[in-house]
Parts: structure tokens; C-alpha cells; sequence
């Protein structure tokens, strides 16, 4: 009994006038309406993703500047430690 109701079942959902109907009338709505709502999330966590990145480089830049700078200056401050004898 349960064989033959799954067989119809199966031919039913493989004849492509009945898949169409259920695509267009079912699941397109569906998903147009998942995205619809979730869209706007995606956007922000794009945003927030970019401005890390960002920041993420803009420390690093700002690092390796320092970095430059502080062994630039020190090759110019004189020594105070007079040369041994």
C-alpha cells in the first residue's frame, strides 16, 4: 500500500508540467521571500567585514611605518658611551 502511494507520488513530482507548477507557484515565492529578508544582513555583514579589513591594514601599514621610523631615528641619535681606551 505505502509502495504504490510513494510510486504515484514519485510520478506525480516527475512529470515536468506538475514539477513547473510547484517550482513557480512554490518554491521561486518561497526563496524570493527568504531573500527578501535575509538581504539586508548580508549586506551589513559585507560592511563589517570590509571595515575590518580595513582597519586590519591600516594597523599593519601604521606598524611597519613605526617600525621604519623608530630604526631610522635611532641611527641618528649620537652615542653619549665614549669608545674604550
Amino acid at each position: 500500500m505505502v509502495h504504490s502511494i510513494l510510486n504515484t507520488v514519485i510520478q506525480f513530482f516527475q512529470e515536468p508540467k506538475n514539477r513547473e507548477r510547484i517550482q513557480n507557484q512554490c518554491i521561486d515565492p518561497l526563496l524570493h521571500h527568504i531573500l527578501d529578508r535575509v538581504f539586508p544582513y548580508i549586506i551589513l555583514t559585507c560592511i563589517l567585514f570590509s571595515l575590518i579589513l580595513l582597519m586590519s591594514l591600516t594597523s599593519v601599514g601604521l606598524l611597519i611605518f613605526h617600525i621604519r621610523y623608530v630604526s631610522q631615528s635611532a641611527a641618528m641619535i649620537p652615542t653619549i658611551i665614549p669608545p674604550p681606551v
